[in-house]
This record gives structure tokens, C-alpha cells and sequence, in this order.
């Protein structure tokens, strides 16, 4: 459902917040894509944020941090679990640092959750399109499980468009431009 509609684009550029995987590297070599790994889980903001953090201290650490090229628009933004390990001011921060890169084409991947135990610790890769690998590792960071409604009024650069239940209580979550 992520690749719907971008397969013909000339150049694919993509965001991958999660700390990267061969798979996704493999997978997106089959098209003109230009991908930006930025490893959320090594940023101390989001494994251990301070307790009295705003949404703009949050926003110009992820700017800095990410250190996105300013022209980049991003088609597809590939968020894994990451919504859900970061506090709700920190994802508005962050939400904030990605609202230059996204425009009305730009689509988002990840998964939410109904059930807080029901997101392991695991790094994601695509392996084709219809498959993903999932790899478990070491606990990072806190897990939050926010709702919709809260990643609705939290998460604004990119809404929900489509969340589909899977069997073991996950969301897979399908975003697009607000």
C-alpha cells in the first residue's frame, strides 16, 4: 500500500528514522531513490529526553540532529515504531523539524499499537512489497503506545490516512500530508 502511485516517479527520495536495515538499502536500489538513514534511537532526545523539554527546544534538536538537506522534499518517510518511543512534546518537536521536508505527495510508514506490550523492540526493513523483515534488538528508549488521537493532535507535518489491525494487535499505519 506504501508504493501505490510513487513507482513512476523519476527520483524517490525517503527517510528512514529507525537505525536502518540492508533490506530497505536492497530494496529501494531498484529505483532512483536517494535514502536518509537518521538513527532516531541513537539521539539522547529520544532514548532519554530531559523531563522539562519544550516543542521548540525538541524541534531545533532534531533539525539539528538530522541535518537534512534544506531543498529535500521527502516522498515516502518511513517512521517504524519511532511515534511511539518518543514523548508527546518531543513528537510535536519532531513533527515540526520534518514539516519543510513533506509536501502533498509525501507518504509515511509505521506501526502503532492497541496494546502497549504488543510492539516488541525490533528493527524493520522492507524486503519487498509485500513483505518486511523484523529483527529483534535490544530494548530502547521508553514506549509510549499513543493513540490515534493523540498522534492526529501530536504528529501534525503527516495524519493518519489508513490504519489496518493486524493479527498480533499491531497498527500499520499508512500517513499522508494534513
Amino acid at each position: 500500500m506504501l508504493l501505490e502511485g510513487i513507482e513512476d516517479r523519476e527520483r524517490l527520495f525517503v527517510l528512514d528514522v529507525g537505525s536502518g536495515s540492508q533490506s530497505t538499502v536492497d530494496f529501494f536500489s531498484q529505483y532512483n531513490a536517494r535514502i536518509h538513514f537518521v538513527d532516531l534511537f541513537s539521539n539522547e532526545l529520544f532514548v532519554c529526553p530531559p523531563e522539562e523539554i519544550d516543542e521548540e527546544s525538541a524541534c531545533l534538536s532534531f533539525i539539528e540532529y538530522m541535518g537534512l538537506p534544506a531543498e529535500v522534499t521527502f516522498d515516502i518517510c518511513l517512521f517504524w515504531d519511532a511515534l511511539h518511543r518518543i514523548d508527546l512534546v518531543v513528537l510535536q518537536g519532531l513533527s515540526r523539524a520534518l514539516c519543510p521536508h513533506v509536501d502533498g505527495r509525501t507518504l509515511g510508514y509505521g506501526f502503532g499499537t492497541l496494546y502497549a506490550q504488543t510492539l516488541e523492540h525490533c528493527r524493520y526493513g522492507i524486503c519487498d512489497q509485500d513483505h518486511l523483515t523484523v529483527r529483534p534488538v535490544e530494548a530502547q528508549g521508553r514506549f509510549y503506545a499513543h493513540t490515534q488521537q493523540q498522534l492526529s493532535e501530536y504528529f501534525t507535518s503527516l495524519t493518519i490516512q489508513r490504519a489496518t489491525l493486524l493479527r498480533e494487535g499491531r497498527l500499520e499505519l499508512l500517513l499522508c500530508e494534513s
